[in-house]
């Protein structure tokens, strides 16, 4: 800058106004590309933040992801139990023998998981809740990545759908058992009355093998194993084959 500054006042005193211009356009010339180039500096910088940023912040989708796709592991095996309890309840109410001859023990035993155990994945949101409010989706250059970003939660929502319907035939087959059956009977049978509930069994065994006659439970259970195997053969793996591709490109991207 200094010798601009010379060049400048000896070209004004010996009125060499051509050259003044010249390096004065110069100088200028200097600033502003010292200005462009710390304004570069700064947007790569900026850019590299963002980029981290959005590292991380898929980062911690990944392992949200990982940890929903065990969860669904573990629920999907319940539900495959519950649905070979349905099926044995279903196939004993059509067997005149079996239902002569079951125990009233076996009976409780294949009455408690179907009636007690409700299927309700607890799914894990927080970190793609908190990527999509800070507007990441904009920032991601894989097309595959934000497409399946971006429906993720619809796809969720639907498979929450199948779950409420599986609850609501869970519902059925309960509130049919409270008013035709005993969940008494069942509790005292499987010892739940006196070490978890702390009341005393009941002294006169009522049996629940009446309700085995009833049409309108077989129909409750027709119901509720065709909603289960729905969720399960079908709802369950399109879900699970989801957030395993999701996972695959997310780690791909991060990776790269």
């Amino acid at each position: 800058m200094k010798i601009f500054r010379k060049i400048r006042w000896s070209s004004i005193t010996k009125n060499s106004f051509s050259k003044y211009f010249f390096y004065a356009v110069g100088e200028i010339l200097l600033v502003v590309l010292g200005i462009l180039i710390a304004l570069y500096i700064n947007n790569k910088k900026d850019t590299s933040d963002r980029k981290e940023k959005q590292r991380n912040h898929l980062i911690l989708v990944q392992e949200e992801l990982e940890n929903n796709f065990l969860i669904l592991e573990k629920e999907e095996k319940t539900l495959a139990n519950i649905i070979v309890n349905i099926r044995d309840l279903i196939n004993l109410a059509n067997s005149e023998k079996s239902k002569d001859t079951i125990k009233e023990i076996n009976l409780s035993k294949l009455l408690f998981l179907p009636i007690t155990r409700a299927i309700e994945v607890d799914y894990e949101n927080a970190a793609f809740h908190e990527f999509i409010a800070s507007n990441g989706l904009k920032d991601i250059k894989n097309d595959s990545l934000r497409s399946f970003l971006r429906s993720l939660d619809r796809k969720l929502q639907t498979f929450k759908l199948q779950e409420n319907v599986v609850h609501e035939s869970l519902d059925k087959s309960n509130y049919f058992i409270e008013i035709n059956g005993s969940l008494k009977t069942i509790f005292d049978n499987l010892n739940f009355s006196e070490n978890y509930f702390e009341v005393k069994n009941s002294p006169n065994t009522i049996s629940n093998k009446s309700i085995l006659d009833s049409k309108q439970f077989e129909n409750i259970l027709i119901q509720y194993l065709g909603v289960a195997t729905q969720l399960y053969k079908t709802e369950y793996p399109t879900f699970k084959e989801s957030i395993s591709v999701l996972i695959r490109i997310i780690k791909e991207d991060v990776n790269n």
